[in-house]
């Protein structure tokens, strides 16, 4: 059984959320990612540092870094 975790970090660690569907978590991280830079000028430094990836996101603002995580763990099910 997998299991994904999305952790997030900006002024400081946030609550992770935890899921057994990616797609779930992924979209999480893609709204949070998109409305983060909704409105905002960011400089060319800072858009070259900023990505949206599969399993990790990142954006850069007026110097501050926000970033998005998410771990895959196979958590083994035994039958008892």
């Amino acid at each position: 059984m997998k299991l994904y975790v999305l952790c997030s970090y900006g002024d400081g660690l946030n609550d992770p959320d935890v899921s057994t569907d990616y797609q779930e978590l992924y979209e999480k991280m893609e709204k949070s990612f998109r409305m983060t830079r909704d409105h905002v000028s960011q400089t060319e430094e800072e858009q070259e540092n900023t990505y949206l990836s599969g399993y990790s996101a990142r954006a850069v603002i007026q110097g501050d870094w926000m970033e998005w995580s998410i771990t895959e763990l196979e958590l083994p099910i035994s039958n008892l």
